[in-house]
């Protein structure tokens, strides 16, 4: 990609990139104008673009979720069309562009269909909405029709709502036995990936055990030396032992869900690529290991996910070895995209996407092949089963793989990589398989941007929150880039934006094995980590911890944010007190079930303050971050009586003068006031 040289502004990216920044006037004109013979304003959008979603909640209730541009309705009313009941639906949020409108529908004991069809009020005018779009006149419209039943409800794990995840990589966290060290004795160590043979001055990035777990010099390139570059290829010996061994650390913290990377035989470090889904990489452990290692984390309360990518295997792949010696002659040759065969012998030199389709032009992950009527990346968006050229083979050979890790090795689910690059069909049959196996698995795709096609309950159950969470928090905690105006409406947008059982359970992440660590980004200051882990920590959806952010790790881009776990951490201070801080945190949201699975409400956001309730039932937090830098005195109007609030940081009390709660923050200060009945 290239940025136009029009474009001057630049931001980072997160990912050792830049984007074009480009500054939009804000002085146009109003979208609604009611003097225009009081005309509701549809913009010709489709009635698939303007209804946001129908989410199942019960066998007896649905939600319906609308949204509509602000302040463009007077009132948004549903018509059960075979009852000819209407309901109001309540606006539930606003942000600067949008209004968002729900309400739940009770159901009829047997009732198979739901009929109804929408009412749009502005003033005197109305507009009815159906499946066959917008109508002036009722007698037009084509009411939606929703099939009620069981599979249709949309459930998602409960333990995942209050859980704290751990992100390992398994080669980076502790190393438990050096006899399982990388000796690269492996057949595909001692010949170049397909078309990637290693060109003559970067011997920096050959295979190579690194001797010293403390020297992570060799992931990051050097500026003042351009033929010095990051080598993807090393290995520093962490394993599935070594986690065992580790166990007593993340207990301590706080952790209830481990998420590992891959685990699969593969030629890199960090196993995408994967030789056989079906087997552990001997270098990790053995299956006896893991299954040991699932086992004990379940008796400490600890669930398991496992990372899998199976939109490729690796060209180490059996299947893909069988494929590569006997061309057309494999009963495995149709489960890849080939081109040409067969591959250049002699000179490794090629291109290898001139001969089967591989990720991203990556020759060592040849992309499978799942609807033999279309190619890559065009059987991906369909969506029916009956559209596609199912082909079996492979897709019985991943149900196989669930299976294994699900039942053999007991693991709690799936994060699922490049998920939006494998057709939907196959991941509604992949959901089934999961859950009939593990009502309770948890499914967690990897996408980065607005993700609503994929979270529902024919898809995940959630995706790792990069676009409603992770951007924004980044953007105002860590580059200080935007207001708590703009803050607050992306961060309430990803709120309505999902169904509420999927919000609950988002990955909310601050950084990956994908992007530059949070501190990195930061430049090492802990203040702007602590206000986003704050926030983390107090925010719906399940918080998400890269390996190290805990201990003040950096890293730039991939590989260096990979860098070994720094176990001599407890040497610095500011290490060891940061570890606090979020052990603290991870501590006090166990401990109130409102800051985990409560209603949120914005209480204020502005310039670089924001504030925000966390209630169930009658608990109740309030929350309150000043992410800017002066003193701040704030004036709350509480009308409940008999009530004092602590600080659950400092253990502060705060008492009610005159009706209101008077907080005093320091620059970069937060605090979590929990409302205390008197007496």
């Amino acid at each position: 990609w290239f940025l136009p040289d029009c474009i001057e502004e630049r931001i980072k990216d997160g990912m050792g990139g830049e984007n074009g920044l480009l500054i939009v006037e804000q002085n146009f004109p109003p979208l609604t104008k009611t003097d225009l013979n009081q005309q509701i304003f549809t913009f010709n959008l489709r009635c698939t673009e303007i209804t946001e979603l129908i989410n199942p909640i019960t066998p007896e209730r649905v939600e319906i979720k609308f949204k509509a541009y602000r302040q463009n309705l007077a009132e948004l009313q549903i018509c059960l069309a075979d009852q000819k009941i209407e309901k109001t639906l309540t606006l539930i949020d606003s942000d600067r562009y949008f209004d968002y409108f729900s309400l739940d529908v009770i159901i009829p004991a047997e009732t198979e269909f739901i009929k109804f069809y929408l009412i749009l009020s502005q003033h005197k005018k109305k507009i009815y909405l159906g499946v066959n779009g917008f109508c002036d006149n009722l007698t037009d419209i084509q009411p939606f029709i929703f099939k009620n039943s069981p599979e249709q409800i949309f459930n998602t794990p409960d333990w995942v709502k209050h859980g704290i995840i751990y992100q390992i990589f398994p080669d980076r966290f502790y190393n438990g036995n050096h006899e399982l060290d990388q000796d690269f004795s492996e057949w595909y160590y001692q010949q170049p990936a397909p078309g990637h043979d290693l060109p003559s001055g970067q011997e920096h990035n050959a295979f190579s055990l690194v001797d010293d777990w403390s020297d992570s010099s060799s992931l990051r390139a050097d500026s003042k030396s351009p033929s010095r570059k990051a080598n993807t290829n090393s290995f520093f010996g962490g394993d599935i032992p070594g986690v065992m061994k580790k166990l007593d650390y993340l207990s301590d913290l706080g952790i209830t869900i481990i998420y590992f990377n891959p685990v699969f035989p593969a030629r890199s470090n960090h196993h995408y690529d994967a030789a056989d889904f079906l087997k552990i990489d001997p270098h990790l452990g053995s299956e006896q290991d893991f299954r040991e290692l699932v086992s004990t984390c379940h008796q400490r309360g600890i669930k398991v996910i496992l990372d899998v990518a199976f939109n490729h295997t690796g060209d180490t792949f059996w299947a893909f070895r069988d494929a590569v010696e006997k061309g057309p002659e494999s009963e495995f040759y149709s489960w890849y995209e080939w081109k040409k065969w067969p591959l250049p012998s002699e000179n490794n030199n090629f291109n290898p996407s001139d001969y089967y389709n591989c990720w991203w032009g990556f020759a060592h992950m040849p992309e499978l092949d799942f609807d033999r009527s279309r190619l890559s990346p065009f059987e991906n968006q369909i969506r029916d089963l009956e559209d596609a050229d199912v082909n079996w083979p492979v897709v019985n050979h991943i149900l196989d793989a669930a299976r294994f890790w699900l039942k053999d090795m007991d693991i709690d689910g799936f994060r699922l990589d490049v998920p939006n690059e494998v057709p939907f069909w196959f991941w509604k049959i992949f959901r089934e398989k999961v859950k009939s196996i593990k009502s309770e698995a948890y499914l967690v795709g990897e996408i980065w941007h607005d993700a609503r096609e994929w979270v529902s309950g024919n898809y995940f159950d959630a995706v790792m929150n990069y676009a409603h969470f992770r951007d924004p928090v980044l953007n105002f905690f860590n580059l200080r880039k935007s207001t708590a105006e703009d803050f607050d409406a992306r961060i309430r947008q990803g709120l309505v934006t999902y169904p509420r059982q999927a919000v609950q359970v988002m990955m909310n992440l601050l950084d990956s094995h994908d992007t530059y660590r949070f501190l990195e980004i930061a430049d090492g200051d802990h203040t702007r980590l602590k206000l986003a882990v704050l926030f983390q920590m107090t925010f719906v959806g399940t918080p998400h911890i890269w390996y190290g952010d805990e201990i003040g790790m950096r890293g730039g881009k991939d590989p260096d944010c990979r860098r070994p776990f720094d176990w001599d951490y407890t040497r610095d201070q500011s290490k060891t007190e940061l570890r606090d801080y979020f052990r603290n945190l991870i501590r006090c949201r166990k401990e109130h079930s409102e800051l985990r699975i409560g209603e949120y409400r914005t209480l204020l956001a502005k310039d670089g303050l924001i504030g925000y309730k966390r209630t169930l039932d009658n608990e109740e937090c309030i929350i309150i971050i000043n992410n800017q830098n002066k003193k701040i005195d704030l004036k709350l109007e509480i009308q409940e009586k008999n009530v004092y609030w602590k600080d659950l940081l400092s253990k502060r009390n705060f008492i009610l003068e005159s009706g209101a709660l008077l907080v005093h923050l320091s620059p970069w200060q937060g605090v979590i006031l929990k409302k205390i009945k008197k007496g």
